[in-house]
């Protein structure tokens, strides 16, 4: 059962910068959490590389009679025919990866479109979802 959705801005390989290694403390003195999403933006550009870059993140709560997770699609860029490579190799691996995420489980994850063009320069675009379940 779907119950929310939020759009968050991951810091890795996007144009906004990332924060420093040890947030600053928010005015009622506690650091930003880092959410379980982001940790698996993270694992996933660990994998693809530098060459990738993060074009949308979305996330949707969830929830069945036993579990509470969230559902997350990531949409990953890739612009040179290095790049492509790289993607290619992600979308073969993303279903055998082994990826571990504090505080969550990964029931599924899957790459749900892959396109790629070739000119006027090689580019490939990756959709990958994944279902979350808390711990």
């Amino acid at each position: 059962m779907n119950t929310a959705t939020r759009s968050t801005t991951m810091w890795r390989n996007t144009d906004t910068p990332r924060p420093a290694a040890r947030p600053a403390r928010t005015h009622s003195g506690h650091r930003p959490r880092i959410t379980t999403g982001q940790r698996l933006a993270q694992a996933l550009f660990d994998r693809a590389g530098p060459l990738a870059r993060l074009a949308r993140h979305g996330e949707t709560q969830w929830a069945s009679a036993t579990f509470t997770g969230s559902r997350h699609t990531f949409v990953l860029r890739f612009e040179s025919a290095e790049a492509v490579e790289a993607a290619e190799a992600l979308t073969i691996a993303i279903g055998d990866a082994d990826i571990a995420i504090q505080g969550a489980l990964i029931a599924e994850i899957t790459v749900t479109r892959f396109t790629q063009t070739l000119l006027p320069h090689p580019q490939a675009e990756i959709e990958v979802s994944a279902l979350l379940l808390d711990q």
